[in-house]
């Protein structure tokens, strides 16, 4: 047995990253070169569905990266054609911008309520009112 573990785990990490990608386990299986028996038998491991987990995640973190790099610029180009000479221009950013802004507030809002939750409910002094 500990002759298959150190050839079994060097498929893990790169079964783990295909299959993040949204790639089926005998695809990913087949990309890495790893036999399917081995990887479908990685796969149902806890640490095999935790790297996934993480990768997926960190992949999600760098795309929010990226799309609040966009929304950045997409706003500087929002405020931009607020001093454009065509009325109509002017008028259709201002629509948008107040379009915009209500819902970013309430999801501000609402992320700190629950944050707010949060820290009540981990607070040792809590008491439920009856």
């Amino acid at each position: 047995m500990t002759q298959k573990t150190p050839k079994r785990s060097r498929f893990l990490e790169p079964l783990a990253i295909a299959v993040a990608g949204g790639i089926t386990i005998k695809a990913a299986a087949e990309s890495v070169g790893c036999s399917l028996p081995i990887a479908y038998s990685l796969s149902r491991s806890p640490e095999f569905r935790s790297l996934v987990s993480t990768v997926r995640t960190q992949s999600i973190q760098q795309a929010v990266g990226t799309l609040s790099i966009a929304a950045n610029k997409a706003a500087a180009a929002l405020v931009a054609l607020l001093d454009d000479e065509d009325p109509k221009v002017r008028l259709g950013a201002v629509a948008r911008v107040f379009a915009a802004i209500t819902p970013m507030t309430e999801l501000h809002e609402l992320r700190q309520d629950v944050a707010d939750l949060k820290e009540q409910m981990s607070s040792p002094k809590l008491r439920i009112a009856t």
